[in-house]
């Protein structure tokens, strides 16, 4: 009896010993494949949602007289967002108008003067050519005693009198020609009239901004009757053709990390919903951690800037890697948002740049011209 019990506990003992090492063995396995599933796909909860933003700015100065927007309204490209007071520069661009107008005329008027001009030279020139002919004919018959000196030295000088004449046609001709202002096929008078016209026209069209995108009015904060000085931001425009995530990673997870890779994108505020992202660039640059700020030398203020979260031990950078979502029908997206992402270092890198390539295909959209647009929008109420 004491064999058999002294035998049970040792196989107990045994068995307790192997199922601790099944379970140590599992927990490290466990372990050894949730880093592989970490180092391949890196993650991080650190990343905002961002949008591009377009500071809307008149090109000209004036007094705002009307405001078709509020703030976070929707506008569409080219719809009308203000109006700046445009009396001025209508008066320049008529002043402008009455100038080529009156260059019109000066340039007919240099044309019937180069007409007389030339007229005048082929009087001269007959004149001249008589002239220096009865000169010779005269001083032949000097030696005859036909012509007397004093009528030969008549005829040479008036040989040559004429003969200066036709000079001082010609330079008048040639004064004439130059004050046209034709150089070659154009007529630099016309072209600077034209020109200043145009650029008038340019201005008076700038009184009324449109909207370059299709986004929401943010920062809204003027009224009617206020300045707007040239390139004074009134308000800004944040594109909603395009959203994107700038997550910031540790620099040793970007060593696997490649644009086109694919990502799954969480938003805190729609945390249940996981959205598809594309890695579109992986940065090759911040400032560095011991920077004390942007304004230091050698271009960091040009470069993105994280700051550490703690400042007494060894800590990896931080370089933000923008991931675009290419699912954005459905979602209330708001710049600033906080998400987190997984990038999936094994995806199809191809499809994902052919992805993003047709995103920005949309995204570059050509500039609505200021000469044009649409009406006026009305306001929501």
């Amino acid at each position: 009896m004491s064999d058999a019990n002294t035998q049970s506990k040792v196989i107990r003992r045994v068995t307790g010993i192997l199922i601790s090492l099944a379970s140590i063995g599992a927990a490290a396995y466990s372990a050894y494949l949730v880093d592989q599933n970490i180092s391949r796909n890196p993650r991080t909860e650190d990343a905002q949602v961002r949008a591009n933003v377009i500071g809307v700015a008149p090109q000209v100065g004036g007094t705002i007289t009307q405001i078709y927007v509020k703030d976070n309204q929707l506008v569409h490209k080219g719809d009308l967002l203000f109006e700046l007071d445009s009396r001025p520069y209508a008066a320049e661009a008529e002043k402008a108008k009455a100038q080529l107008a009156l260059t019109e005329l000066e340039i007919q008027a240099y044309k019937d003067q180069i007409t007389a001009a030339e007229a005048e030279l082929r009087q001269s020139q007959a004149k001249a050519a008589y002239a220096v002919d009865y000169a010779k004919r005269v001083q032949a018959l000097v030696g005859n005693l036909y012509v007397t000196v004093d009528k030969n030295q008549l005829a040479q000088t008036e040989a040559v009198t004429a003969t200066d004449k036709v000079a001082q046609d010609q330079a008048a001709l040639e004064k004439a020609k130059n004050l046209l202002g034709d150089k070659g096929d154009i007529n630099v008078r016309r072209t600077a009239a034209e020109a200043t016209l145009r650029d008038a026209e340019l201005k008076l069209s700038y009184c009324k901004v449109y909207a370059t995108c299709e986004g929401y009015v943010t920062n809204l904060q003027i009224t009617p009757g206020a300045y707007a000085a040239v390139g004074e931001q009134i308000f800004s425009l944040v594109d909603k053709k395009i959203w994107y995530v700038l997550a910031n990673f540790r620099e040793t997870d970007l060593k696997r990390m490649r644009p086109g890779m694919s990502a799954d994108v969480y938003l805190l505020a729609e945390s249940e919903k996981k959205l598809h992202g594309i890695v579109q660039g992986v940065p090759k640059a911040v400032v560095a951690l011991s920077t004390p700020s942007n304004n230091s030398p050698g271009g960091e203020g040009l470069l993105s800037r994280v700051n550490p979260t703690i400042d007494f031990i060894l800590l990896a950078q931080r370089y933000p890697v923008r991931i675009i979502i290419d699912e954005q029908e459905g979602h209330s997206f708001r710049m600033g948002g906080t998400a987190s992402v997984i990038v999936h270092t094994g995806s199809n890198v191809d499809e994902g740049l052919k992805v993003i390539q047709k995103l920005q295909q949309v995204e570059d959209s050509p500039f609505v011209s200021p000469m044009g647009g649409a009406g006026r929008i009305p306001l929501n109420e």
